[in-house]
């Protein structure tokens, strides 16, 4: 009996250490075996606050998706190209869920204004070229208005969507882009407009109709025709300049919002897609 309740007590201990390997370390692979956070920032964009709801919704959004998606803030890239550096960076860093290290990571160089965001192992279905040119609708105009806290959860809500359309199987991509809000408010408004002009013009038109039948004198078409004719001689003609027009015409300017997109590989060789440009 004794020696029974020796050995239950032997496989109870042994079972009680296995336990204390395999769940911190299964915790720690649905973390991804990092020690960064989602959101890092060498320069100091945001207050302690905006920082903390920053990365809870960074959090929540990868852990729920099993997808990393990460924000990188650096005063500069180096000699290295702002799409590089973002998935060095990702890497680096060991993010990515999964035997494919799913994530997605948006990165600034504050020095140089530069932006860049690459995805990685399913984030190559999810984010497809014409998504991420969509995406990149929803964050970019608040980075230029230095609007920093309102463009990264932007760019969080848009990971959270792109990956729940992926997840129906129905990916952002051709024919199947819907409107950003921006676009959205000015197609209102154009409505708006549309349907004022008609409701002023279709009255408008029947008044004009009206009026026309009213006029019995008509408007000639050259300044001759008001003249009677044998009434004016001209003792003398010429021509005098008075004045010209002149008219000029804008220079198109480059938008410089996407310097770079489409597929490329990161230093180590692995797979990556994304887009970059000035902001």
């Amino acid at each position: 009996m004794i020696r029974t309740i020796k050995r239950v007590s032997v496989i109870v201990v042994l079972t009680a250490l296995l336990m204390a390997l395999v769940v911190p370390g299964t915790a720690l692979a649905d973390d991804n075996n990092r020690n960064t956070p989602r959101y890092t920032d060498e320069v100091g964009l945001l207050t302690a606050s905006q920082v903390s709801l920053l990365t809870a919704k960074l959090d929540e959004i990868s852990k729920r998706h099993q997808f990393d998606v990460v924000i990188n803030i650096t005063d500069s890239t180096g000699n290295k190209s702002p799409r590089l550096y973002a998935a060095d960076f990702f890497e680096e860093q060991g993010f990515g869920y999964g035997k494919d290290e799913s994530g997605i990571i948006l990165m600034l160089a504050m020095r140089s204004r530069d932006f860049a965001f690459v995805t990685k192992g399913y984030g190559l279905y999810a984010f497809t070229d014409k998504g991420q040119e969509y995406m990149e609708k929803l964050f970019l105009p608040h980075l230029k208005n230095d609007d920093y806290f309102v463009a990264f959860m932007a760019f969080a809500d848009a990971a959270d969507d792109f990956l729940e359309n992926a997840k129906a199987g129905n990916p952002y991509d051709s024919g199947n882009i819907p409107m950003t809000p921006a676009e959205r408010q000015s197609a209102r408004l154009w409505t708006v407009i549309i349907s004022l002009v008609i409701a002023f013009a279709v009255p408008g038109i029947v008044v004009a109709a009206w009026t026309s039948q009213l006029k019995s004198v008509r408007k000639k078409d050259h300044a001759a025709d008001y003249i009677r004719r044998g009434s004016m001689q001209l003792t003398l003609q010429r021509d005098i300049f008075l004045h010209r027009n002149v008219s000029r015409t804008a220079r198109q300017q480059d938008s410089g919002s996407s310097g770079s997109s489409g597929s490329f590989r990161s230093s180590s060789g692995s797979s990556f897609s994304g887009r970059s440009g000035k902001f």
